[in-house]
């Protein structure tokens, strides 16, 4: 493949010599979807009828159809959609004719189900020795839960973060979309990535064992070490934050939505505590108290060493409370860009759209759905020079691309795939 370095114009994409086999469930279509960005022909393989996934909500206007699934729209875009029966003889012969023409296979079955299907994938990897296996389950292959279901809701109180999630007085809540399978499709294409790159140097693939649940762990940052740095566990903290058992406020409410505060002092708040109680000066009076504060020395030892000290947050916050309330979030957000104060909007999905760092770097991309029309998606979540990620097309329909895998990657006549669709294999 020739490059940037040697041209002077982008190359396809850095995945574009790698063919890609996606038997994923919802739980993995992100995988499949993140390297056809980076260029991978990526060939979805759905049982006749179309995946399950489909029929499941929400819809495009509302109309319940499988070809109108708009999450299978979004993790799903850039893929070739070919049908194929595993259960039947003829479709895992098929399947396994696909096997020789792709690098990588990522699956969601699971563990034993595909056996049961009659594919043995040691069998297949032994057959295929570069071939790179990804599986992407809620608990891996193995250990005493690998058999166990794992919607969202169940891995993300295994995994911890339901339980730092929502307010410390009431029952933990989940983010409402879920996450647990998003972060295991997102370290399965890491992953895969990893083993394609050493199946290229040495010849040999492997299997790639991604747990959802252990994603989820991994993704807790500063919480797993709490109990050894502070003794103790981290806690849910709503709109606060705690750090050393000093708390302060967080999140506040303003004219027409919330924001975002990062409240401290010392080196790291000070200037902005300074900041917002000059601004607030503007309109309204300032509590003495608060203003002969010398918020640049009130950093974290300094409170947990004269708790009394943490009561000029307690106050600043409520003051804080106040102003907010008088101004809206773009006046907040602009008035903090001008005299560099540590806040931000808590934006809608609307203000997303709308934003300006997005719009300049063109991160949504309108999509040519035919007679649906146009549809904006998020787009490229990085930027490479020489290799950049692809402005991929929509997800396909049901077996869209059975003639172009079958017949023309495959070379299957037309006679022999009407003989695979009466044997049930399509």
């Amino acid at each position: 493949m020739t490059s940037a370095n040697q041209t002077g114009v982008p190359a396809a994409g850095a995945l574009a010599p790698y063919r890609v086999l996606d038997l994923t469930c919802e739980r993995g279509w992100l995988a499949g979807r993140m390297l056809a960005d980076l260029g991978a022909c990526v060939i979805k393989l759905e049982p006749p009828g179309g995946d399950p996934g489909r029929r499941r909500g929400p819809f495009f206007t509302d109309q319940v159809d499988p070809e109108h699934c708009l999450r299978w729209w979004f993790l799903n875009r850039g893929k070739q959609s070919v049908t194929c029966d595993l259960r039947a003889p003829a479709g895992r012969a098929l399947f396994e004719r696909l096997l020789t023409e792709v690098d990588l296979v990522l699956e969601s079955f699971t563990p034993g189900e595909l056996a049961g299907m009659g594919v043995e994938v040691e069998q297949v990897c032994e057959r295929f020795p570069k071939l790179v296996w990804t599986s992407i389950t809620p608990f891996g292959q193995t250990g005493p839960h690998a058999h166990f279901q794992g919607p969202d809701l169940i891995q993300v109180a295994l995994g911890g973060s339901l339980h730092l999630t929502g307010d410390p007085e009431r029952a933990p809540v989940r983010v409402a979309v879920p996450q647990a399978d998003l972060h295991g499709s997102a370290e399965g294409a890491a992953a895969s990535l990893i083993a394609l790159y050493h199946a290229g140097r040495t010849g040999h693939g492997q299997r790639v064992d991604v747990a959802s649940q252990l994603c989820v762990v991994r993704a807790l940052m500063n919480a797993t070490p709490f109990p050894r740095l502070e003794g103790r566990d981290l806690v849910r903290q709503g709109i606060w934050n705690e750090t050393a058992g000093f708390r302060r406020r967080a999140v506040y409410a303003c004219a027409d939505g919330y924001l975002s505060l990062m409240l401290n002092g010392g080196v790291l708040g000070g200037h902005t505590v300074r900041a917002l109680l000059a601004w607030a000066e503007e309109t309204m009076e300032v509590p003495l108290q608060l203003l002969e504060a010398d918020w640049t020395q009130l950093d974290f030892s300094e409170v947990i060493r004269n708790p009394a000290k943490a009561e000029l947050f307690t106050n600043l916050s409520e003051f804080l409370v106040e102003f907010f309330l008088q101004h809206d979030k773009e006046t907040l957000y602009l008035g903090a860009l001008e005299r560099r104060i540590l806040l931000a909007p808590v934006n809608t999905v609307a203000d997303i759209r709308a934003d300006e760092q997005l719009r300049a770097r063109g991160y949504f991309d309108a999509v040519d759905h035919g007679e649906l029309g146009e549809v904006h998606y998020p787009g490229a979540w990085a930027k490479l020079s020489n290799t950049p990620l692809q402005n991929t097309p929509r997800a396909p329909r049901i077996g869209e691309h059975n003639q172009a895998v079958y017949g023309g990657l495959l070379g299957i006549e037309v006679a022999e795939m009407v003989d695979l669709a009466d044997a049930g294999a399509l």
